[in-house]
């Protein structure tokens, strides 16, 4: 009924092409969001499912290892939290937000603004994006489509190896790896660190205590910049050969005292990572003991209310 509250549990299945206020799944339930359809409230919760193909949600919350699944339609604020996975294939979503070890994968669509935060993890590997920030040692890999502004913060890691990125600003001890794609401007602050193999980046501007590492071969200066041993000094233009024998260029635009530019010759490649894993929590391109501490560090942390559900 239009207006009315849906509940699903167990491995109940809804298909909603009519209004609604607000729906919650539990368990291992499915709702199907098709055209005419549209929720004001979703809520996913446990191992529930959401599939929106079409129609429109207001607010949908994906928590405690839930999945979203978007090829269409559109969502004007999802949250998924606690193990919680989000892909996005199309349609459109205004704000993402991802917490607590939750997936993000981005194939297609729009997505205007996405927040990953506390260790989960941003696979962009197509569609549109204005805004990437990613917070407390969460991982971002750029495979394909277009980000418009990417910012890492605080011990995050970023991988960029293919797509468009036009914009990266890079603050407070994240790392970011550019082994291939494209990025127009980056700018690195604080204690960050920064390591170009291959790709392109067209234009650097290194600030405060961030350091920019390029791994290449037949280093060349042009416009005022000046090579001392493996130091980059200056402005001006830089240009190296990657391992595949591509030419490229840089301009070093800014260059501040305090920031150190390297340009470390390399007589073979170092081991990059092709596609990051799912349950690789600390972003090193394989699942050891190191992602299992992490995820143990969670065990048995439950934020039902009341919390005596926690253990029924």
């Amino acid at each position: 009924m239009a207006g009315a509250t849906f509940i699903l549990w167990n491995d109940e299945s809804l298909t909603v092409n009519s209004s609604h206020s607000q729906g919650i799944l539990y368990d291992t339930s499915r709702a199907f969001i098709v055209s005419g359809g549209s929720v004001n409230n979703l809520y996913a919760w446990n191992s529930s499912d959401v599939n929106i193909s079409d129609g429109s949600v207001g607010h949908l919350y994906a928590q405690n290892s839930s999945t979203a699944n978007i090829s269409g339609g559109g969502v004007s604020y999802l949250s998924a939290y606690n193990f919680s996975v989000v892909g996005v294939s199309g349609g459109t979503v205004s704000e993402l937000y991802a917490y607590n070890f939750s997936v993000v994968d981005v194939s297609g669509g729009i997505v205007w603004d996405l927040y990953a935060q506390n260790s989960s993890t941003a696979n962009i590997s197509g569609g549109g994006m204005s805004y990437l920030r990613a917070y407390d040692s969460s991982t971002v890999n750029i495979l394909g489509g277009t980000v418009e502004d990417l910012y890492a913060y605080n011990f995050s890691v970023v991988d960029v190896s293919g797509g468009i990125v036009q914009r990266l600003h890079a603050y407070d001890s994240s790392v970011a790896d550019i082994p291939g794609g494209s990025v127009n401007i980056l700018i690195t602050y604080n204690s960050s660190t920064t390591n170009i193999s291959g790709g392109s980046v067209s234009n650097l501007e290194a600030d405060d205590s961030s350091t920019v590492i390029f791994h290449g071969r037949d280093f060349r200066t042009a416009g005022g910049l000046v090579l001392d041993g493996e130091r980059v000094l200056g402005t001006g233009i830089l240009s190296c050969e990657w391992f595949d024998g591509t030419r490229w260029a840089v301009n070093i635009a800014y260059n501040e005292p305090t920031a150190t530019i390297l340009a470390i010759p390399e007589l073979a490649q170092k081991p990059f990572c092709v596609k990051y894993l799912r349950m690789d929590f600390n972003g090193d391109c394989k699942v050891d003991f190191a992602d299992l501490a992490i995820m143990a560090s969670s065990w048995l942390e439950c934020n039902l209310v009341p919390q005596s559900a926690c253990w029924e």
